[in-house]
């Protein structure tokens, strides 16, 4: 009878679309091993766990829940924001927004909420009216009637790509699938015409008017290599670079 090891290890080997022949080579183990291993006639080592683990290139929550539905201890940990562990963490991130000053800095986590910024941001999110709380899908979403973000519709198709391959890369995400389901339910996003979009451009602006201001922004997205906290880990800083002498000048005004 199947475990709840083996169902997890399934579940995942179907998510990377990987037979059980393909997962066994990648994980340096036997195809009939793996088979027992799903089925739940074997029970893994915690060393298995692992190498299935990185095989199989789970995020850090779902290697714990495999290490725990295979009787083990979690091996990453997950500890609040303020914890002295992570002090060092918040002081990068501080400092790579501090420094990226005038131009727009922020870090989000993987539901794309804001946890900081720095004031280049803050004065952009303040155009979008969020009050100092963002959520950057929400904040694409509502802006698609203000005629704040000029090129709305290929943003927002790049955004859609992205959120699909964050799911699929995450095993599935209950909250990146509702703001999935959100935007591409918008009207300008389904009569959206992807042929349009010039992807041989060398890089893809965002292009904001304020007022009689056009700027003309493209982003950097960097994630910590060897930081092992479940949400630390995951949080992204974005840095937005201006494209055009006008834009410089916006900012550092």
């Amino acid at each position: 009878m199947q475990n709840e090891f083996g169902a997890i290890l399934k579940d995942w080997r179907k998510v990377r679309r990987f037979s059980q022949l393909d997962l066994s080579l990648e994980a340096e183990m036997s195809a009939r091993h793996l088979s027992f291993l799903e089925s739940g006639r074997s029970n893994p080592s915690r060393e298995m766990v692992m190498r299935l683990s990185e095989a199989l290139q789970l995020p850090r929550p779902a290697a714990n829940q495999a290490l725990h539905a295979a009787g083990f201890a979690p091996v990453y940990p997950s500890l609040p924001e303020d914890a002295p562990e992570l002090a060092p963490v918040n002081q990068a991130i501080d400092s790579m927004l501090e420094r990226h000053d005038p131009y727009p800095g922020i870090a989000v986590d993987r539901h794309w909420n804001v946890v900081k910024s720095n004031q280049g941001a803050q004065l952009l999110l303040a155009l979008a009216s969020t009050n100092g709380q963002a959520n950057m899908m929400d904040v694409l979403i509502n802006s698609a009637g203000t005629g704040i973000l000029e090129n709305w519709e290929e943003v927002a198709l790049l955004s859609l790509a992205r959120l699909r391959t964050e799911i699929l890369e995450l095993g599935g995400d209950e909250k990146l699938s509702a703001l999935t389901q959100r935007l591409s339910a918008m009207e300008r996003v389904k009569n959206a015409d992807m042929s349009k979009i010039n992807l041989n451009q060398a890089v893809i602006p965002t292009i904001l008017r304020v007022g009689e201001t056009r700027l003309s922004v493209f982003s950097t997205i960097a994630q910590f290599g060897t930081v092992q906290d479940t949400r630390a880990g995951e949080t992204r800083i974005e840095l937005m670079f201006p494209m055009d002498e006008d834009t410089i000048q916006f900012f550092e005004r």
